[in-house]
Parts: C-alpha cells; sequence; structure tokens
C-alpha cells in the first residue's frame, strides 16, 4: 500500500503538477468552483461548502475542502464572488484564495456573464513524508518546499430560465513555482484547465424533472477529461443523479433542498478501474445557503 501511494504522490507532486485543480462531482450544483462567470446568477447570495474525501482506503488519498460566496448587486449590472480551497494529496498542499468579479448583459430570453477571478496559488510538497529506495537520490531533499503565485481564470456563462452553457479557463498565464531545490525546476508551474459544461432543465410533470448536463474538460500536460450525468427532480425537493466519469467512476449524487434556499448534497464515487481493488470509493458533502432573496418565487430547479 506505501508502495502504491508512493507511485501517486510521485505522479501528482513531481512530474509537473499535471492537474492541481480539484476534482468535483456535484459540480452542476455548485458551477462556481470551475467557473467565475456563474456569479450572481442566482440572484441572491450564495454561500457553498464543499469536503470531498476521495479514494477512501488509500493512505493520503486527495482530500478537499472549499469555501465560496458569490452575490449580485442591487443596483449595477455585476456581481462579486470569492473561493478559498485546500486540497491535499500525499506530500502535497494546494491552497487557493481568489476573488471574482462579473459583469452581465440581459437579453430577452437569457443573460450571458463575463467572469474575471484572481488571486494566489500556493504549493507546499514535504519531501519528509516519502520513502526514497535510494539515500542519494535527487528528489530527496528531505525538506518542505513551498511557493506562491498568482493566477487568474476567465469564463463565460450564458443562461436562460432552462438551459445554461459555461465556458472557462483556469490558471491562463501559467505562473512558475520558484522551487529551486529540485531538479527539473522549469517543469513545476500553474498548468491551463479548460472547462466547457452545459445543461437543460426538461421538466415532464408537476413532480418530475429532468436535467441532462456535460463537463469536459481540458488540462494542460494532462489530457482530456469528460463527466456525463443525468438528474432528476422530484416535487422540486430532491435531485437523483447518476453519472459517469472517464469511463473510469460512476458517480451516484442525492441533493435535497431542506428548504426554498437551504440545501445538503451528497455524491458517491464508484472506481470502475483497478483502483478499486484498493479503495472503497470517494465521498463528497456540500452545503448552499442563499441569502437576502429580492424576488417574490424560489430559484428556478435549473440552480437548486
Amino acid at each position: 500500500m506505501k508502495v502504491f501511494l508512493l507511485h501517486i504522490a510521485l505522479l501528482f507532486s513531481l512530474v509537473g503538477f499535471s492537474q492541481q485543480d480539484a476534482i468535483y462531482s456535484q459540480y452542476v450544483f455548485n458551477p462556481f468552483a470551475i467557473n467565475p462567470a456563474y456569479a450572481g446568477s442566482r440572484q441572491s447570495a450564495n454561500v457553498t461548502m464543499i469536503n470531498r474525501n476521495q479514494w477512501i482506503g488509500i493512505e493520503g488519498a486527495p482530500n478537499t475542502q472549499t469555501l465560496s460566496s458569490h452575490a449580485p448587486s442591487n443596483q449595477y449590472p455585476i456581481a462579486y464572488g470569492i473561493n478559498i480551497s485546500r486540497d491535499q494529496l500525499g506530500p502535497t498542499t494546494n491552497f487557493s484564495a481568489l476573488l471574482t468579479g462579473v459583469y452581465n448583459l440581459k437579453f430577452e430570453t437569457g443573460a450571458l456573464n463575463f467572469g474575471l477571478r484572481g488571486g494566489i496559488f500556493n504549493t507546499v510538497l514535504d519531501h519528509r513524508k516519502l520513502q526514497f529506495r535510494e539515500s542519494n537520490d535527487q528528489l530527496d531533499v528531505q525538506d518542505r518546499l513551498s511557493a506562491t503565485v498568482p493566477t487568474f481564470d476567465f469564463g463565460l456563462y450564458y443562461y436562460t430560465e432552462r438551459m445554461f452553457v459555461g465556458l472557462s479557463m483556469n490558471h491562463m498565464t501559467r505562473h512558475a513555482f520558484n522551487l529551486e531545490q529540485l531538479a527539473n525546476n522549469q517543469a513545476y508551474y500553474l498548468r491551463r484547465h479548460t472547462f466547457l459544461s452545459g445543461g437543460y432543465a426538461w421538466p415532464i410533470n408537476e413532480n418530475f424533472m429532468f436535467k441532462p448536463t456535460v463537463l469536459l474538460k481540458f488540462v494542460e500536460g494532462s489530457g482530456f477529461n469528460a463527466d456525463l450525468n443525468l438528474n432528476v427532480l422530484f416535487k422540486e425537493k430532491i435531485w437523483m443523479g447518476i453519472g459517469l466519469r472517464n469511463v473510469s467512476s460512476l458517480n451516484l449524487v442525492v441533493d435535497i433542498n431542506l428548504t426554498d434556499y437551504i440545501r445538503v448534497g451528497y455524491a458517491y464515487d464508484l472506481n470502475l478501474t483497478q483502483l478499486n481493488n484498493y479503495s472503497y470509493g470517494s465521498h463528497e458533502i456540500v452545503f448552499g445557503f442563499d441569502f437576502n432573496i429580492n424576488k417574490t418565487t424560489a430559484p428556478l430547479p435549473r440552480y437548486l
């Protein structure tokens, strides 16, 4: 097991930080985590908290906590938000704190948001948690390395009463980490993450609504990923969903609207690869809150 963990840690921590942003199975219920342009589209002040434990049963597996908040302006076609995230995998811990600004254009049938997000991204690589076979290995610096760089994201988000399409690019400027203690230092920089998402809320009757969604993700140096999801809303209270990620993970989601403006969600990811021999799957919990609602009706089911 330790050897298996070491291979994972080296893959993610030492080979150029290929994928630095966390994976979210409930991206449908918190698009702001991947696209800054989503800010303000709920027409309320929103706070969302996420805790994700990936690959349960494997020591040092990914563990992620995220706190985000966003709200529209009452007087101007703008919105603003904040994201704070901590993501740990073995000896590597990534922390980010980001501020968001959004400009909103309204059309007859929908709206288009332009979002820009910026802040800091800190990575810590603790070599003291790694075990090397050779005492003179050049990667064994026996130190806790830390580097902080600026990062900027851009996004577009178009939405109507029943559909949405989002496009975003994170870490656009690809800032390099200053980790001079490591060999091949030039390989350590923020990789661009590009997301394309879309979905449609299709009402069947007063009790059921279907919402198929798709998320396409391309990470520089890591390749292409795809999430396909089908969610069903029952009596505007309970979402139940199933998703497939890269034919390697089957994701089951339950999201409950406790009130019109309070919800809790849970996702379980079942591994469909050989990783299932070592792991009991992944767990993800989401809490969402809306405040200061400036309208008489609840948010559309597409948002909840």
